[in-house]
């Protein structure tokens, strides 16, 4: 599975759905919800699951492939498999949130039919009353033959309504918004200053002046924070060495690496690999 959340204990409640072997034709794999102060960095790459989510209070932001969108309480988000995505939080206003995940051709069917399914982000538009009540139905159902049956019902229910705001989309369109999408998109990458006053043609002081006035943090800092995230997740979910991840994030060498992941984290990541890794 390629979907991995950065989530701190007792942050976030996550249910898994009864084991069963067909999943044709509409399956709900996991759902629940996180808690407020909750961490979110997440990535998925060609993703193998889809996913709707309700955001009950916090902010952040959505990129799904080269599109960008800002969500904030009230909103309603949708990724779809098959797709590169990124979403955050906000550092100083972290997500709370409902959701669910899931497979199978109903969905896809069901989301074309209605005209939602090229729809990432669903503005002012609180599903939270009917997406509470597909977690209660998912939470009722043990058996994976009723389950399937009674989830895929409310899932139409969900469907239904959110195509009535299928017009309440927004993207990104400030140049700060454009700038902090290009670091998000490039992270894995070696990203300087002088590569962000060139491609948007602005001088340096400028890009920092107007990055920190917009977000409350520096470009570099914003860089080394991202990265920092990321291999948090890395550390948890692969068997890479701490050098395999140091170069892969384009840091200089393990040593910085260890430095400024002590820095934000407050232990070193082998340390931080070792108390973590039952969490998932």
């Amino acid at each position: 599975m390629n979907l991995v959340e950065l989530l701190h204990p007792k942050t976030a409640e996550i249910c898994r759905a009864p084991e069963i072997d067909d999943k044709h034709p509409f399956f709900i794999s996991l759902y629940g919800r996180t808690f407020e102060n909750t961490p979110c960095y997440q990535i998925r790459m060609k993703s193998g699951v889809s996913c709707i989510q309700y955001v009950i209070s916090g902010s952040g932001v959505i990129i799904s492939d080269k599109a960008v969108y800002k969500v904030e309480s009230g909103d309603t988000f949708m990724l779809l498999e098959g797709k590169n995505q990124i979403y955050y939080s906000n550092p100083d206003n972290k997500f709370a949130r409902l959701w669910i995940n899931f497979n199978g051709e109903l969905s896809k069917s069901l989301l074309d039919i209605y005209g939602i399914s090229d729809i990432t982000v669903f503005k002012n538009t609180d599903c939270s009353t009917i997406l509470s009540k597909l977690l209660d139905t998912c939470k009722t159902y043990t058996d994976p033959k009723e389950y399937k049956k009674e989830t895929a019902k409310v899932f139409l229910e969900l469907v239904q309504f959110l195509s009535e705001f299928k017009n309440r989309s927004l993207m990104i369109d400030s140049k700060e918004d454009e700038i902090r999408e290009y670091i998000d998109l490039h992270i894995m990458e070696n990203i300087k200053l002088d590569d962000l006053a060139e491609k948007f043609h602005f001088s340096k002081e400028h890009i920092v002046r107007t990055f920190k006035r917009s977000y409350g943090i520096t470009p570099h800092r914003y860089v080394v924070e991202s990265k920092i995230r990321i291999a948090m997740i890395m550390l948890i979910n692969t068997k890479n060495s701490i050098e395999e991840i140091s170069a892969s994030l384009g840091f200089s060498d393990p040593h910085h690496f260890s430095s400024s992941f002590n820095a934000l984290v407050k232990m070193r990541p082998s340390e931080y690999r070792k108390t973590h890794k039952y969490e998932v």
